[in-house]
């Protein structure tokens, strides 16, 4: 698959190392000149490439990797309809205060959905501190496989996402609709918060 990086922080470089390991062609891009990413991708090796910002919007996939603020400020909407992966986080005191998100009417990937005009929303990835990320993986049936909490309003997208988390080495933990991705934002009881299945499933 064809996977495009919006932001190149530590979310961008962990889950770009993971799907380039898998065998998927990662393009990367951020706000800055594309030469900048030279080293980044050399680290990344020759399934991975630097592009523009419109480059990335282009893939099959795009993951939004950039600060919660910086979605109000993409192109929209992009260009073939692509999966838009969501591991955005929302935090009142760096992105202003938006009080339908604070007051839980709206959830955050609602919110993107919403900004980016598309269809193909998945929220995850989101609650894993990246850090860490890139030594957790775990082949499937492992029982201490760490799952990636989940959630979308499109059906293809999200097994389409469930596929790529299984294929990087973790499990899935389906939350349902974009509407009940409530638990895995910054104020949930899933943020920052690592385990298996049967640990989420004690947290909600």
């Amino acid at each position: 698959m064809d996977i495009g990086f919006i932001g190149t922080g530590n979310v961008g470089k962990a889950l770009a190392q993971l799907f380039v390991h898998a065998g998927h062609h990662v393009v990367m891009s951020h706000r800055h000149s594309v030469e900048s990413l030279s080293p980044l991708i050399e680290k990344l090796g020759v399934n991975a490439s630097a592009g523009t910002i419109a480059e990335a919007t282009k893939q099959d996939l795009v993951v939004l990797a950039v600060p919660f603020f910086a979605v109000r400020e993409l192109p929209a909407p992009f260009p073939n309809d692509p999966i838009i992966l969501d591991v955005t986080n929302y935090f009142p005191n760096r992105d202003g205060n938006i009080m339908n998100l604070q007051k839980h009417e709206e959830a955050t990937s609602e919110f993107v959905a919403r900004q980016l005009q598309s269809k193909k929303v998945v929220k995850a990835f989101n609650t894993i501190a990246m850090a860490r990320i890139t030594a957790m993986p775990r082949p499937t049936g492992d029982p201490r496989r760490i799952a990636v909490p989940v959630a979308s309003d499109n059906k293809h997208a999200k097994a389409t996402v469930i596929d790529l988390i299984d294929q990087i080495g973790f499990d899935a933990y389906d939350l349902g609709d974009l509407k009940d991705s409530l638990p895995a934002q910054s104020d949930g009881p899933l943020f920052i918060s690592v385990g298996t299945k049967k640990d989420i499933a004690q947290r909600l």
